[in-house]
Order: C-alpha cells, then structure tokens, then sequence
C-alpha cells in the first residue's frame, strides 16, 4: 500500500511533530535534571553509586533519542514537503534547545560555567545552518513545499540550489502545476505542527507525572 494523499499528509506532519516535541521535552527535562546533580549521574551496575539517576531520566532519555529519529522518518515518508518540515526544524529545536538548558546551568549550578562554553557551541550549532536556510528558503522552511493534495507551491524567490537543511528542497514526487499559497495554506502549514507541538508538551508532562508518582 502506498502512503499517498492528503489524509497521510496530515497524518505524517501531525504525527511526525507531536513523536519529536514528546521526545525533544523529555530529553531537554532529562538533560536539565542531570545537570542539576552536577552533569553525571548512573544507575545499575555492580558498582557503588554516588549520584543515582532519577526514575523519569532513565525511564524517558535513552527512548527519546530513539522518538526523535522515528519522527523524522515519519516527516520524510508521509508528510513530504506538507506544512513546516520537521526535519528542517529538528536540528536547529535540538541544539538550541540544549544549549539553552546548558546557558541556564551554568548560571544556577554551583561550579557549572563550564556548562557556557558547551551552551555557545551548541546554539550555534543550531542557529547557523537555520540562518543559512532563512537566507536560502525562507518561505519553505515555514509553509513547506507542497499542499496536502500533493500539488507544489512556486518557488519564487527561493534560491534552492544553497539551501543548507534538506528538508526545505522539494520532494521529487511533488506533481501538477505550482500553486501561489494562500492564507488558508499558511494557517495550515503552521497550525498543524503547532498543534501537534503543544500536545507533545502536554504528553511529555503527564509521563514524567506518572512516572514521578509511581516512584514516590
């Protein structure tokens, strides 16, 4: 069965968003969890803990890496250029968001500022090939390249031959004459994802709730 269409379009940037902010706020709750025990912490092992790992780090960190690669496959098999690509947005989301939290424990953490040379690297990790492709595509890296029909939008102004971050090119299955967006296209271009980003926030809440009360 081929996964064509409008409805797997939909299916694969709301799900695509929803899997990675799910993952993406349990590894950034996780990794900021860490460094408030100092930047280390284990569990398990034959060997002696200092600093044991909270429940909800070891339950959600190791499967949040796995999430967030699944959602980027899901974004490149289903969604297909429809709505603001994720795969566009997850690497620059990933570093700055972790830098953040490095910026954040290297202020409020005895002994961290070490935390601040780790928080530069990564935010501009992230923020140099996002300005890049602003530079580049700006309007794809937003809208996307496709309606969920499958129809493509005119690429005026978009200089796709530099464009740094994959996801902002038009997928090659993109068929039919090319569409001026509209209003409409906008609003669902960003609604969907953010949408879907708001109701990853909400389920990474109420598993680290659950998990929280059922190790108390």
């Amino acid at each position: 069965m081929r996964l064509v269409g409008p409805v797997w379009r939909y299916l694969g940037a709301a799900l695509s968003w929803w899997l990675f902010v799910l993952c993406f706020t349990l590894l950034y709750r996780g990794a900021a969890t860490v460094m408030g025990l100092g930047g280390f912490c284990a569990s398990g092992g034959p060997y002696e803990i200092e600093v044991e790992c909270p429940a909800e780090v070891v339950a959600t960190v190791p499967l949040s890496i796995f999430g967030g690669l699944v959602a980027a496959g899901l974004a490149l098999a289903l969604a297909r250029g429809f709505a603001a690509p994720l795969v566009g947005w997850a690497w620059p989301i990933l570093f700055v968001g972790l830098g953040i939290a490095f910026t954040i424990a290297a202020f409020t953490v005895e002994g961290g500022w070490s935390n601040l040379v780790i928080a530069v690297l990564f935010v501009a990790m992230g923020l140099v090939p996002l300005v890049l492709t602003l530079r580049a595509a700006p309007r794809a890296l937003f809208l996307g390249w496709t309606r969920a029909d499958d129809r493509p939008f005119t690429s005026e102004g978009e200089r796709t031959s530099v464009v740094v971050l994959p996801a902002t090119r038009r997928p090659l299955s993109a068929t039919g004459e090319p569409v001026s967006p509209t209003a409409l296209d906008w609003i669902v271009a960003l609604g969907v994802p953010l949408v879907a980003a708001i109701l990853g926030v909400w389920t990474a809440s109420a598993i680290l709730g659950a998990i929280t009360a059922s190790a108390s």
